[in-house]
């Protein structure tokens, strides 16, 4: 059995009817994949279940199991629906790149004219060429691009107030991506000097949500700290001549594993969130890290921690 994609818009409720509990093969243009259309029970509400697509090929990815999954479920209100499904995830194939499965997906959504919205989260990864090392792809398309991996085919971060958070976002990314590396090696040299003069008498200031600071607390762990901030320094010491942005294309060329150490320490560890550095009279502010973390902030997204909806 197999459906093709084409310009007209069918019934899902007939594609469902037609298809529900088999293997068949979806075909678009050149590209196709074998699936099955199987009914689960919801997680959240076990005594409802709705109709889900997986692929047969698994993925290549060892943190999904399908090249791609979509659940006939709004993921806002956790019920079935037609009009708003939920993309479990998106990877690559052995086939085709993960680009190539996205407009896969949209296009086979698009063939149903009950289907309005579809929803992901942005787990979007890349695998380093010469190690086992990965990094997010999106902050790393919003730093070279100023648009996350998904953005680009027309996908927004759903917001509560219907904030246009994007834009937002693709304005701190170019400003983010637009600082001189010099410049931030001198302010990291700056934070250096203030904590080995005063060590345990220095206290910090860390972004808390959207551009908000927390009040005042003394920098603990001081030794990890200091490690990490000098990673950094070290890391970005050769591309003195560059912007951010342009140092991190430069490295994903030659040294691809250092992206994915600078985006583990400066995104994962929650001990490098400091914007503000203070001991006495001395403060010392990191307007490079503080956008930094703000753009972090608006990728996540406060309200729905990062989920993104595409209109059909």
């Amino acid at each position: 059995m197999e459906y093709i994609i084409t310009n007209k818009k069918n019934d899902i409720k007939d594609f469902i009817k037609k298809y529900k509990n088999k293997k068949f093969t979806i075909k678009n243009k050149d590209e196709q994949f074998q699936v099955k259309l199987i009914k689960e029970k919801s997680v959240i509400s076990p005594k409802l279940s709705f109709y889900c697509i997986q692929t047969i090929e698994l993925s290549t990815n060892e943190n999904v199991k399908y090249v791609f999954k979509i659940s006939f479920n709004d993921p806002l209100i956790h019920k079935p629906s037609f009009e708003k499904v939920y993309i479990n995830n998106i990877s690559k194939s052995e086939k085709y790149s993960g680009s190539e499965v996205v407009m896969f997906v949209i296009d086979f959504l698009k063939s149903f004219k009950q289907i309005k919205k579809a929803y992901l989260y942005d787990g979007s990864e890349v695998s380093c060429k010469n190690s086992d090392d990965k990094f997010d792809l999106s902050l790393y398309k919003l730093l070279t691009s100023h648009l996350g991996f998904y953005q680009k085919f027309g996908f927004r971060l759903v917001t509560y107030n219907d904030e246009d958070i994007d834009n937002k976002m693709i304005k701190i990314a170019r400003k983010v991506s637009n600082y001189k590396v010099s410049d931030i090696l001198r302010n990291f040299e700056k934070i250096i000097r203030l904590i080995e003069k005063h060590k345990e008498n220095v206290f910090v200031k860390k972004i808390n949500s959207w551009d908000k600071t927390l009040e005042e607390e003394k920098l603990n762990k001081i030794s990890k700290y200091m490690f990490n901030l000098g990673y950094l320094y070290y890391s970005l010491s050769g591309y003195r001549d560059s912007t951010f942005g342009e140092c991190m294309k430069k490295m994903n060329e030659n040294k691809c594993f250092m992206v994915s150490q600078i985006f583990d320490c400066l995104v994962n560890d929650t001990d490098m969130l400091y914007v503000e550095f203070k001991s006495g009279k001395e403060k010392i502010k990191s307007i490079f890290l503080y956008d930094f973390y703000k753009l972090c902030i608006y990728r996540k997204n406060y309200e729905w921690k990062g989920m993104y909806c595409k209109n059909l």
